[in-house]
This record gives C-alpha cells, sequence and structure tokens, in this order.
C-alpha cells in the first residue's frame, strides 16, 4: 500500500497488471479497490479490514462514492451510518466518503465555470474539483459510484 495522493502519479509509470489493470492508468488509491473493480459497499468493507490496519497508517484510506440519491431518506441515512460504524467497528481508520452524480463532475470538465465550489474528497484531503489535474478528475470519476448500501 502506498500513501495518499500518489496512486495517479505512480500509475503514469507502471506497466499493465495482471488483474488487468492498463499501463499508465492509476493504481487503486491506499485501500481502496482499483477503480471500477469494487461490487458493493459492504464487500468492500468487509475486504479491507480483513488486515490491522495499526500496521498501515499511512496507506490505509478507504475511499468510497455514492450517488446522491443513496442518501436521499432516512432509510438511507441510517443504512450509511451503519456501513462507517461496521468500519469502524472492524478495525478500519480511515474512510473518506464522495456523495457526488459522476454525470455532474464528467459535466464540470466540459463546463468547468457552471461549477466553480464543486469540492470532492481527493485523497485524505478535499479539493476544487476545477483545481485538480485532468488525471486526477479521471480517476475520481473512474470510482465506482455505488447506488445502494
Amino acid at each position: 500500500m502506498y500513501p495518499v495522493s500518489a496512486n495517479t502519479p505512480l500509475g503514469m509509470v507502471v506497466g499493465a497488471l495482471p488483474s488487468g489493470r492498463v499501463a499508465g492508468t492509476p493504481l487503486a488509491d491506499g485501500i481502496s479497490p482499483q477503480q471500477g473493480t469494487d461490487k458493493s459497499p459492504t464487500e468492500v468493507i468487509k475486504s479491507v479490514t480483513k488486515f490491522d490496519h495499526a500496521r498501515h497508517l499511512d496507506g490505509g484510506m478507504l475511499n468510497i462514492k455514492f450517488n446522491p440519491s443513496v442518501l436521499a431518506d432516512e432509510r438511507g441515512l441510517r443504512n450509511f451510518v451503519s456501513l462507517v460504524r461496521t468500519f469502524l467497528d472492524r478495525g478500519g481508520w480511515h474512510i473518506q466518503v464522495n456523495v457526488v452524480d459522476a454525470a455532474i463532475l464528467k459535466n464540470a470538465q466540459e463546463h468547468p465555470e457552471k461549477y466553480p465550489t464543486l469540492m470532492v474528497r481527493v485523497a485524505g484531503y478535499s479539493a476544487y474539483f476545477n483545481d485538480l489535474c485532468r488525471e486526477t478528475q479521471n480517476d475520481i470519476i473512474s470510482r465506482v459510484e455505488h447506488t445502494g448500501i
């Protein structure tokens, strides 16, 4: 595991991997699954809490992205709180969440003037989406956008 924020520049110089990752694309960030490969937030939590996080403090960050519809009602909020509590109860230390529609992020790339205050979680920090380089924007867009918990 490599500390946060380096997955995009390091991925640019790493060749293809047996997992199917294409050469020159971002590596998985922290303990997060490779972009586009996770199936459900519950499975991600179960997987990333199988090891002792105390031994990997600098690389132990989990990025997870939800469509805003997931948290639009009381049930969704309760499920989200339960998911985060499960992560912590199982020994997870650092989870960061983006609640944003990928279509909005893509539109912000094409029309940045329409989204001057759009903020996203990157890797241990928040940033204005339009201030990020195109590669990092694409990395955030490519993270699986969960539509349920």
